[in-house]
């Protein structure tokens, strides 16, 4: 069963890598980025995003948030289903140019704009690194597609590769390819984090930088972040504030993340 489900996984990443590639959302260890970690067989894994994001620091009809609620289960234990949906309000700058009278000046009432699955495979557990890939398929709905005009699909790949040290100490490299319709581009990220409380499974401190290989001083971000368990190992709580640039404007996010393993 496990090595159909492992031939099944690398099937859909090499159709997805083939015709272009999005990045997950589990992110299991950091806030933005993905890691070597996955649910294992039969464990799953609720989380829970909240996004305030301001897309251009000139123009606040660009601002918008984003509620993401997601679920990771673990098929075998190298192999992860994810699903997550996208709820969102977003300024009216997000409009197409024909309906933005209709809706301004603050911009269409929030709605259920996406869907997203993927599967993250651990490929190998190595002395130097490990080795990770995830492909990623998402969806608009129909509302998206009348008022952001997001008719296509987004489609991703992304390898990971990692490294844990004593102390529960981690460094972590994503590279992805994503492709939505005639558009593409190929970003990179780097993390790292460590404890920052007596305990090695207590609070941490990381930091991830981020940024595109297109145009890269125009598109680049850092993104500093806490995590903390709740009353457990089983629940985490991560929050951080990005800043940066894209297409040159000044950018900012602040995360808010719950996630549950049961």
């Amino acid at each position: 069963m496990e090595k159909i489900a492992v031939r099944l996984f690398f099937a859909l990443f090499l159709a997805l890598v083939t015709v272009g590639s999005v990045s997950a959302h589990h992110a299991m260890e950091y806030i933005e980025m993905e890691s070597y970690t996955t649910a294992r067989k039969g464990e799953a894994v609720y989380h829970l995003h909240y996004d305030q994001m301001v897309d251009d620091e000139d123009n606040p009809g660009l601002d918008h948030w984003e509620l993401t609620p997601g679920f990771s289960y673990g098929i075998v234990d190298r192999l992860m289903l994810d699903i997550h949906t996208h709820f969102a309000k977003f300024g009216v700058g997000h409009v197409v140019p024909d309906r933005q009278a209709e809706f301004a000046p603050g911009g269409p009432s929030p709605f259920m704009e996406a869907v997203a699955t993927s599967l993250q495979y651990r490929v190998t557990e190595g002395a130097i690194v490990d080795v990770a890939v995830v492909g990623t398929l998402e969806i608009p709905f129909g509302r998206s597609e009348d008022l952001l005009g997001s008719e296509d699909n987004v489609y991703a790949g992304l390898l990971i590769l990692g490294k844990d040290f004593e102390g529960h100490r981690n460094i972590t490299a994503n590279l992805g390819y994503e492709k939505e319709g005639d558009e593409d581009g190929i970003s990179w990220g780097l993390a790292a984090k460590s404890p920052i409380s007596p305990e090695t499974h207590g609070i941490a401190a990381g930091i991830e930088l981020l940024g595109s290989f297109e145009d890269a001083g125009d598109n680049w971000s850092i993104l500093p972040g806490v995590y903390m368990p709740l009353g457990g190992q089983n629940t985490t709580l991560k929050t951080g504030l990005e800043l940066g640039k894209a297409d040159g404007a000044g950018t900012m996010r602040a995360n808010v993340t719950l996630m549950y393993k049961f």
